[in-house]
C-alpha cells in the first residue's frame, strides 16, 4: 500500500540504492511501523481495534447518574464497538468486593457508525465514547465518588493482514481478529481490493470478561459471508477509515525525506517542487490534519 501510493518517494533506493530486495522490504517495514506509532501517538491512542479494561470512579466527571438511574461512563479510547461487561466495587471497601456487571446491563451511547456495513462504512471520526450501565449499579446514595467500576470494552477500527494465501475461500487467516465479527472490510490488493462482510471469528485466544462474555483476539480466522479473491499473505484486511493509511503514507514519506535520503526531493502537496524540509513540514501537517477527527480527548 505505501509502495503504490501516490507520494513519489523513491522506495527503490531505500534503504539505499543498489540495495537487495529483503534490505527494501526490511527497511520499508520498518518505516511503517514508525508511521504507525507516531500515528496512534498523534491520536493519544491505538485505532486498531483492541480490548481494553479501564478502572474510573464516580458518580463524578467521567462517571455520572442521571435522573433514571442510568450511569454515563466517558472511556478514554472510542469509538467503543460493544460493551463487554464490568464489575463494581464500593470505593471505601477494602479489600474490594466486586459486583459483576453482565454486558446485558450495559449498552453504548452511540452506536459504531461505519464499522459494521451501515450506510456510513468509512466515515471519519464515527462512534461511539462512552458507556451506559442500567440502574442498580451506581448511584448518588454514598455520594460522590462513592463507587469503583472496571470496565472492558472493544474499541477501535478492525485491522489485520492475512497470514496465508486465500484461493477464492469463505474463510480466510489473519494477524489479529479482534472486532471483526459482524464487521464489513476491504481486503487491499491493488486492483483485486474488495469489500467483504464477516459473519463469525474464530482465534486460539480470548479474553474472558467477568459475568462471562468471551472475546476473541489475536490470530485467527474470518467467515465471510461470500467467497473472497485470491490474495497472497500479507495483502492488508482493514475496516480503518481510509485517510488514517493515507496519513500514515504521508508520515512514512516525511521520513525518507528527513533522512536526506540522496538529497531526493519530491512534489509538494500544492504541485511545486519543494525542498527537503519544507516538504517534510508539509507532509506532517497534512497527514495530522486528517488524523485530526480521531485524535483522543477527554
Amino acid at each position: 500500500m505505501l509502495i503504490n501510493a501516490p507520494t513519489g518517494a523513491p522506495w527503490e533506493i531505500i534503504p539505499f540504492p543498489g540495495a537487495s530486495g529483503p534490505q527494501q522490504t526490511a527497511e520499508q517495514t520498518n518505516i511503517c511501523w514508525r508511521a504507525t506509532a507516531e500515528v496512534d501517538g498523534w491520536c493519544n491512542q491505538p485505532l486498531r481495534a483492541t480490548v481494553d479494561m479501564e478502572t474510573m470512579q464516580g458518580p463524578d466527571y467521567r462517571m455520572t447518574v442521571d435522573s433514571s438511574g442510568v450511569a454515563r461512563c466517558i472511556t478514554s479510547r472510542w469509538p467503543v464497538l460493544a460493551a463487554l461487561g464490568g464489575e463494581m466495587s464500593f470505593r471505601a471497601t477494602f479489600p474490594r468486593q466486586w459486583n459483576p456487571i453482565p454486558a446485558s446491563m450495559m449498552d453504548i451511547e452511540q452506536a459504531p457508525i461505519g464499522v459494521y456495513g451501515s450506510s456510513g462504512f468509512g466515515l471519519s471520526g464515527a462512534g461511539g465514547s462512552a458507556i451506559l450501565i442500567a440502574p442498580g449499579y451506581v448511584s448518588w446514595a454514598g455520594g460522590r465518588n462513592n463507587a469503583t467500576v472496571k470496565l472492558w470494552y472493544l474499541n477501535g477500527w478492525p485491522h489485520a493482514g492475512l497470514t496465508e494465501d486465500t484461493t477464492g475461500a469463505t474463510t480466510i487467516q489473519v494477524d489479529d481478529v479482534t472486532g471483526f465479527s459482524g464487521a464489513s472490510a476491504f481486503i487491499y490488493d491493488g486492483a483485486a481490493t474488495e469489500q467483504v462482510s464477516v459473519v463469525s471469528v474464530t482465534a486460539d485466544q480470548s479474553v474472558t470478561v467477568p459475568g462471562g462474555t468471551v472475546q476473541p483476539t489475536g490470530p485467527g480466522t474470518l467467515t465471510l459471508a461470500a467467497a473472497c479473491q485470491a490474495h497472497t499473505a500479507g495483502v492488508v484486511v482493514s475496516a480503518l477509515p481510509m485517510d488514517i493509511p493515507w496519513a500514515a503514507c504521508l508520515l512514512a514519506t516525511a521520513q525518507v525525506l528527513q533522512s536526506g535520503a540522496s538529497a531526493v526531493t519530491i512534489q509538494n502537496l500544492p504541485g511545486s517542487i519543494q525542498t527537503n524540509g519544507s516538504a517534510v513540514t508539509e507532509l506532517r501537517d497534512a497527514a495530522h490534519k486528517l488524523l485530526t477527527p480521531y485524535r483522543r480527548v477527554i
